[in-house]
């Protein structure tokens, strides 16, 4: 008699240890997607890190970014295509000459949702325009070039948020982002509940 007690009692957490993980599954079947905001800021931070970013071209020109402004462009991304616009001061130097100049370049590119890095990160970085005070023509192209390189180089992969463990796990249920969008100031992330 005493035999079937001492069973019954080892049993017991045993059993408590399913039903906590039947809960738990149940629990994710309930909890549905849900949107989080990222404000812009926290992505601004992590560009900042990056700058000042210096870049040595063709061995004849330099170029340095700085002082990032990141946007997101609401006419781009109305359209779905979660873009991401960065503002930066530029200086071009040719140091065989002794010539510099000062600027303003525009470089954009798609948000992307990196899942084995649990990042955001921009995709197709491009120049929109790079505008630099009292260039003559005759470097135009090659500085047109350069910028193209240097928005390459910036921005691919650059990892603009890193997902926190808290970000991925809610009410005791794993998540995993699954859809990018945008609103005025904040990156909005859908996530959803592991399978």
């Amino acid at each position: 008699m005493q035999m079937k007690n001492f069973t019954s009692v080892t049993k017991m957490p045993a059993l408590l240890v399913v039903l906590a993980g039947l809960l738990l599954s149940s629990c994710a079947a309930l909890i549905g997607p849900r949107n989080v905001e990222f404000p812009l800021a926290k992505l601004q931070q992590s560009v900042d890190k990056r700058l000042p970013f210096s870049q040595r071209y063709l061995g004849l020109f330099e170029i340095t970014a700085d002082k990032a402004q990141l946007s997101l462009p609401p006419e781009q991304n109305r359209l779905g295509q979660n873009r991401l616009a960065m503002t930066t001061d530029v200086v071009l130097t040719m140091p065989l000459l002794g010539k510099s100049w000062n600027g303003k370049m525009a470089i954009s590119g798609v948000l992307f949702l990196d899942n084995p890095h649990n990042a955001v990160t921009l995709q197709e970085p491009k120049l929109d325009s790079l505008v630099l005070d009292g260039l003559d023509n005759t470097y135009a192209a090659q500085v047109t070039q350069i910028g193209n390189l240097l928005a390459h180089q910036l921005l691919t992969n650059l990892p603009l948020y890193t997902f926190k463990p808290e970000d991925l796990h809610y009410a005791g249920v794993a998540f995993m982002p699954t859809k990018i969008g945008t609103r005025a100031e904040n990156l909005v992330v859908t996530f959803e509940p592991v399978k």
